[in-house]
Formats: C-alpha cells, sequence, structure tokens
C-alpha cells in the first residue's frame, strides 16, 4: 500500500508520513513502524503557506533504541506520493522522532517536532505511532543592557517542540547578532557567528561581546542550533539538506529576536564635586 502525506497548512503539519505496506516481507525478527503525524492541539501556532511553502515542507523521521544503539533515518516530501519503509528489529524501547522543516538559503530549517516514547515493534507486524507535531518556544534570560566592547550573557532555554530538547537531539549552537533587524524569516541570518554555545540538559548559554558604538543601538540576537550526527540523513543527494538546524528564538514560527541595548552611556565614573561646608 501507497502512503500519502497531507498538508494541512492552517493547522501545522499533517497527515501519514512512514510505512509501508499492509504485507510485510519476512526479515525474520523484523517489524515495520508506521508514523502518523497528527495535528497540534487546539490553539497552538498556525503556520502560514508562507513560512512553510508546500513545495518544499518536509518531514524528517527518526527510530532509535538507547540501550541497542539502533539508529534509522529518512525523510518525506510532504505532498509527495512516495512511500517509505522503516524496518525494526523486534523489540521494546524504542523512541520515535519526527520534525517538519524547510529549506531557506540552503539551510534545512525545523519547524515543529515531536516523539513519542517506548514504542514496542513486535515481528512481522505493522506497528502504528502517532505523533503530534508542535513548535518550540523560547524563553529568555541574560543582560538586556551592556557597554561598548563589553561582555553580555544570554541564555535561551527551549521548552516544548513535543519533547525534542536536550543534549540527547542537538550538537551545537552559534550566536548571531546584528544591529540590523533580521526579524523577517525570508531575512538570511548573519553571516558569522559571534559566540559558540554551552549545550545544557535544559538550555544553550552564550557569553559575547557587544559591538563598539558610540551613541544608543539594539543588537539583535539570534542562535542557530545544528541537530546531532542521528538526524543525518545521507541519503539525501544535496549535502547542505543532510544536516537539520532550528533557530532559538525561531522567527520562522513567529518568535521575536532577543534584543540587547548597547548603551555607551553605562557605567562609567560619576564624579560630584560639592563645596566644602
Amino acid at each position: 500500500m501507497r502512503c500519502k502525506l497531507v498538508l494541512l497548512l492552517v493547522f501545522i503539519a499533517l497527515g501519514v508520513v512512514g510505512c509501508t505496506r499492509q504485507t510485510i516481507v519476512d526479515r525474520g525478527d523484523e517489524g515495520v513502524i508506521r508514523i502518523v503525524v497528527t495535528p497540534p492541539v487546539a490553539g497552538s501556532a498556525a503556520v502560514t503557506p508562507k513560512l512553510i511553502p508546500a513545495d518544499a515542507t518536509k518531514v524528517r523521521i527518526r527510530v532509535w533504541h538507547a540501550s541497542t544503539g539502533f539508529n534509522a533515518v529518512t525523510t518525506v516530501t510532504i505532498g509527495g506520493e512516495d512511500s517509505v519503509d522503516i524496518p525494526v528489529p523486534e523489540d521494546d524501547g524504542y523512541t520515535v522522532d519526527a520534525i517538519s522543516y524547510y529549506v531557506q538559503h540552503r539551510r534545512p530549517l525545523a519547524l515543529t517536532g515531536g516523539r513519542a516514547w517506548n514504542v514496542r515493534v513486535e515481528p512481522k507486524e505493522v506497528t502504528t505511532v502517532q505523533i503530534g507535531l508542535r513548535p518550540w518556544e523560547t524563553d529568555t534570560a541574560g543582560d538586556t543592557t551592556v557597554e561598548p566592547e563589553e561582555s553580555f550573557v544570554v541564555e535561551f532555554t527551549p521548552s516544548d517542540g513535543g519533547g525534542l530538547l536536550a543534549l540527547q537531539t542537538f550538537k551545537e549552537a552559534t550566536l548571531h547578532t546584528s544591529i540590523i533587524a533580521f526579524d523577517d524569516p525570508d531575512d538570511e541570518l548573519p553571516l558569522f557567528p559571534v559566540s559558540q554555545g554551552i549545550l545544557f540538559d535544559d538550555r544553550i548559554a552564550f557569553t559575547a561581546v557587544a559591538p563598539d558604538v558610540t551613541e544608543l543601538t539594539v543588537l539583535f540576537v539570534c542562535s542557530l542550533v545544528e541537530f546531532s550526527q542521528n538526524w543525518k540523513d545521507t541519503t539525501i543527494a544535496s549535502r547542505d539538506e543532510q544536516s537539520l538546524f532550528v533557530e532559538f528564538p525561531n522567527r520562522h514560527m513567529g518568535e521575536n529576536l532577543h534584543q540587547v541595548t548597547v548603551d555607551p552611556t553605562a557605567g562609567g565614573l560619576v564624579v560630584e564635586i560639592t563645596r566644602d561646608q
């Protein structure tokens, strides 16, 4: 049976994304996982056609097992008609992840994610897994005002994303800043990163240096986070698209860039002269 993908732009991502045939070829103790990507809960952010062009949006699926080291990755184009098999050895405790993304400026950028835990696979059977895709939300902490050429600290704490968080998901992060706003998702990310991030289980921390300015200036700040190598799909012809990235805050899902005010008048030595009494 050929599986189809259905995109309901009003509701984020959706449809049948995964496997495969009703009749499973005898592969010994293997089974097949069928993934069904479902709409997010009511009230979640909507995605417009501008943010997810129907001809560019894809879903990447990862099936993995923490104990055995099994890891299978496949990518499906939303709106396409290709079917995909994910044969999996018989076992329990599988994790099944899914990420919707689109490619912008040759970079694949994650929009929504989802995860199913503790999936059991029986031999020679189809195991159906339902995954709801949801956007990440980013909480920001750290300095909001800094002097020119002084260090400042910023921390991004992503939440939700269907549970796709922490060191098991992300590989590395870089901080990108500009005194010119780049809120529009069509704007390219500032080319050169100004800082490498430190990944914690629940947040990403950066230390950077403010630019040398002579007047009050707003510095726009965003992080680019690369998913771990376990998410790499080497079957994709374009090398640029084999890896996955996500921005925090995720301006592609309507989040605002973090802002730091660079104030030349902040701090410094204040001298008061008074008349002797």
